[in-house]
């Protein structure tokens, strides 16, 4: 049964990640500045005075203006990086200038730079926007396969991941998202047409 939903998954993360890809560079934009208007005037980013990001690649929805935005708000910035020493491990930053103080990491992501960045406790962790690939309306989600969002989902209380909001296109929203035991759904989905609340 385990290896059906695994083929499943793959499945579904292949066609998300190819209709993703085929958006071109202005649609892109367009779609996450749209994505981003929802996001700011979410509850879980107005209630948030500590948000964790991720710092967009590929063709992900663009994050770099919300990283801004948080900044000006006068909002705790936290940004993850991946720990190699502890497989699947995310470490968590405070960040101040995403100009000077991210690097290109794994994959060529980019994350905080140690040397500069303040280790963030998860317990100040008061909101969480995660990326994903593909999304189901009951908060599902598929990742690319690390199972990196899904420890740091399942770290948070239930306060912490009341706060969870995942970005998407709308194209990345599937009818069904299979889930194991250990994957996380998340509590908000942001996409160019909707927020859809899961709580």
């Amino acid at each position: 049964m385990r290896g059906l939903e695994q083929r499943r998954k793959a499945a579904i993360r292949k066609q998300a990640l190819k209709r993703r890809d085929a958006l071109s560079e202005a649609e892109q934009i367009d779609k996450s500045n749209i994505i981003f208007t929802r996001v700011v005037r979410s509850w879980e980013w107005q209630q948030a005075r500590t948000i964790c990001l991720y710092a967009s690649f590929r063709s992900e929805v663009r994050t770099d203006r919300l990283m801004r935005a948080a900044v000006q708000a006068g909002k705790g910035l936290i940004l993850p990086r991946v720990n190699r020493r502890r497989p699947g491990g995310l470490d968590l930053y405070f960040v101040e200038d995403i100009h000077s103080q991210l690097k290109p990491g794994i994959w060529d992501i980019r994350e905080p730079d140690p040397q500069v960045c303040r280790v963030a406790p998860l317990d100040e962790v008061e909101g969480v926007i995660i990326p994903g690939v593909a999304f189901d309306q009951w908060g599902g989600r598929l990742g690319y396969g690390g199972g990196f969002y899904d420890r740091l989902l399942n770290s948070l209380s239930p306060e912490q991941a009341a706060c969870s909001l995942a970005l998407a296109y709308e194209l990345q929203i599937v009818r069904e998202v299979p889930q194991d035991f250990f994957d996380s759904r998340v509590s908000v989905i942001a996409t160019e047409l909707r927020l859809e609340e899961n709580r």
